[in-house]
């Protein structure tokens, strides 16, 4: 056992706490047959591929309360026994999306409170036993629609307190939060941060959004393919449908000058 570490048999299973230790990193020498290790309350910042290698039978894994920015590829991989993952109240950005896809057993997860702004669709595909789910306090600004779909045990999820943009994509969500038999606090604090027109509303409240896509048509005189152009030359451009957003790129000798500009109908 570690030496800042206490190792001790409890109910059949072997437990090392190394919590509030002030621990700078995970430590070498946790027992291999440990089955519930606590490294809350720490100081750690970055969990290494090999930081758990050696404990492979644990089923239960507390990281919460550290000041983890990146945990790397195949940190979490090896634990395919793991029931119980806490790694909750860090400064997370950079997670390992496919090491889920090894953790078939997990139950419980808790990510909340964290960085992270991009959550993959298949991030928990793999996750058939999952029963609650906690991602809320981070930067997703969307959930893609069938990220849930594998979780077909799943009772609790908190998406909570995320900056969400209520564009066309996220509407499946509130009418998925509206039927599912899945239990989704706090609806009041599952809110859009843009478009400016409905920051602040509740994402179960947005209304219908016109997702048609629209039919733009843009012509322009005179030709520039046939044509050579002179300073202060005027090439107009008009569009027929939305306003579309326009990139220019002006060749001058081996120099290319480049800018975009919303157009107008």
């Amino acid at each position: 056992c570690p030496e800042l570490c206490s190792c001790q048999d409890k109910f059949a299973h072997q437990f090392a706490d190394c919590a509030y230790k002030d621990l700078l990193e995970v430590p070498v020498g946790l027992p291999s047959n440990v089955t519930t290790v606590s490294l809350s309350a720490n100081k750690i910042k970055l969990l290494k591929s090999k930081s758990f290698i050696n404990i492979t039978q644990v089923t239960s894994l507390w990281v919460a309360h550290n000041e983890i920015v990146t945990i790397e590829t195949d940190t979490l991989a090896p634990l395919i026994q793991l029931r119980n993952l806490d790694i909750s109240y860090n400064k997370i950005v950079n997670f390992p999306w496919e090491d889920l896809h090894n953790l078939t057993a997990l139950q419980l997860l808790k990510m909340n409170n964290n960085k992270m702004v991009n959550l993959p669709r298949d991030a928990f595909s793999k996750l058939k036993d999952l029963r609650s789910l906690r991602i809320n306090n981070n930067k997703f600004t969307t959930i893609v629609q069938g990220t849930f779909s594998a979780l077909t045990s799943m009772s609790h999820l908190q998406i909570f307190n995320n900056p969400f943009t209520c564009s066309c994509s996220l509407e499946w969500l509130r009418d998925w939060i509206a039927t599912t038999k899945i239990s989704v606090p706090e609806p009041n604090s599952i809110l859009c941060e843009a478009p400016e027109l409905l920051k602040g509303k509740m994402i179960t409240n947005i209304p219908k959004l016109d997702c048609m896509v629209p039919t733009v048509t843009i012509t322009h005189q005179p030709n520039i393919e046939s044509t050579e152009l002179f300073e202060d030359y005027i090439v107009i451009i008009k569009s027929e449908g939305s306003t579309p957003m326009i990139s220019w790129a002006v060749i001058a000798g081996v120099v290319v000058f480049l800018w975009d500009e919303m157009g107008y109908n």
